[in-house]
């Protein structure tokens, strides 16, 4: 059975993801009543605080700082749910808990660490790090050997040109496309890439 904490579209994706995976007990957890609606026919649905924290838990929700606090408290994760639809390379490492949406093109030698989330249509072109609890939004592109720390969201739709690293907690602007590295907790957007301005 898979475990899920969240309620809200991006979960429903994931339990559909999880269905097609062939994972055919899934069990979300919420604090806020769930809309069975929402999710594939079968699946069950528990109150949040009711969770022993020592189950397996993917975190189907895409705040990355209430994905950490979450993590803090329930910290087992579950084997990684990839849809049946995406391209995953050959020597490509995916950590515990990361969820990759369909139509995603993972090429060899990746990394991926746990907890991140590759949403639809993503492409992570060889030899990429990408950190833990890290969101790449529907359509990213990642240019070979390129690096994102922890905890960083990029935007949909930008891009990162090769080996380009992305600092942890950084945040990429939808439509950006990113020449340079980023720092550490660094906002930018545009064509090409620059920090906002406080």
């Amino acid at each position: 059975m898979l475990h899920m904490m969240g309620n809200g579209g991006h979960a429903a994706v994931v339990a559909d993801i999880a269905r097609r995976a062939g994972i055919l007990e899934v069990k979300v957890w919420s604090d806020v009543a769930s809309d069975p609606e929402r999710f594939p026919r079968g699946t069950q649905f528990g109150v949040q605080r009711e969770l022993d924290p020592a189950l397996p838990v993917l975190l189907a929700f895409g705040d990355l700082a209430a994905r950490r606090t979450a993590r803090a408290r329930y910290p087992t994760k579950p084997i990684p749910v990839i849809d049946p639809s995406a391209v995953v390379g050959h020597g490509v490492l995916i950590g515990e808990g990361t969820v990759i949406m369909p139509m995603c093109v993972v090429n060899a030698n990746a990394r991926i660490g746990a907890d991140a989330i590759l949403n639809t249509g993503v492409i992570v072109e060889h030899d990429c790090l990408i950190g833990r609890n890290t969101h790449l939004s529907p359509g990213v592109r990642l240019a070979g050997a390129a690096i994102v720390g922890d905890d960083a969201h990029l935007g949909a739709g930008a891009i990162v040109l090769p080996g380009v690293a992305i600092g942890d907690g950084a945040v990429v602007g939808a439509g950006a496309v990113v020449i340079r590295n980023v720092p550490a907790r660094t906002t930018v957007a545009g064509v090409p890439a620059k920090p906002l301005e406080r």
